[in-house]
């Protein structure tokens, strides 16, 4: 990752300016693109995707000087293109972490507003559930149970009370998590087809 940059109130509303001249209408452009950033990370399996947006957002506001008077075309799209560049040095894209990974809207315009996309994934996420083993659906809705600490020794716990190491708990959800990962994404692919 490239030296820390900081973001400065005079560099902001330069990038705002490049947006549009109406300050209203820039700051929910802005918001926009850094919503469907922070998508388009976690989607792809960023579990830092705020930290990723902001650094898209750094190296662009960066460059605001240059780019009000060179760039033509929607500056969404500019910072779609670094934000590929992001990714690239952030390494390897790892899979959903957790349920809630897993129903994060993924960055389709398309779809409908953004309550229609989560209830669309929610929807999905329960059919991929409904197809596991009733004893592996279990499993999955227990690991995800709790958060922070308590969520380390629940993890514990559970891999004791199965007589599993903690390792081959973790393997064998991974190997859940990608099953139904796989499931969604294709559930999701089915659901835009017949929207198309």
């Amino acid at each position: 990752m490239r030296k820390q940059w900081t973001l400065t109130q005079e560099a902001f509303d330069k990038l705002l300016a490049w947006f549009d001249s109406d300050r209203e209408r820039a700051g929910k452009k802005y918001e926009d693109i850094r919503r469907n950033l922070i998508k388009v990370f976690a989607w792809r399996g960023f579990d830092n995707a705020e930290d990723l947006v902001d650094e898209t957002i750094n190296r662009v506001n960066q460059k605001v000087d240059e780019l009000t008077e060179n760039y033509t075309g929607d500056p969404a799209l500019y910072f779609y293109g670094v934000a590929k560049k992001v990714m690239l040095e952030s390494g390897r894209q790892n899979p959903p972490q957790s349920l809630s990974d897993m129903i994060a809207a993924p960055p389709d315009n398309n779809i409908g507003t953004e309550s229609d996309e989560r209830e669309r994934m929610c929807e999905c996420l329960d059919k991929c559930l409904a197809q596991l083993p009733q004893t592996d659906r279990d499993l999955v809705l227990h690991y995800y149970q709790e958060a922070k600490q308590r969520k380390i020794d629940f993890r514990k716990e559970m891999a004791q009370q199965l007589k599993l190491t903690q390792n081959t708990l973790r393997v064998k959800m991974h190997r859940l998590r990608m099953r139904i990962h796989k499931c969604m994404l294709l559930c999701l692919q089915q659901g835009s087809d017949e929207t198309d």
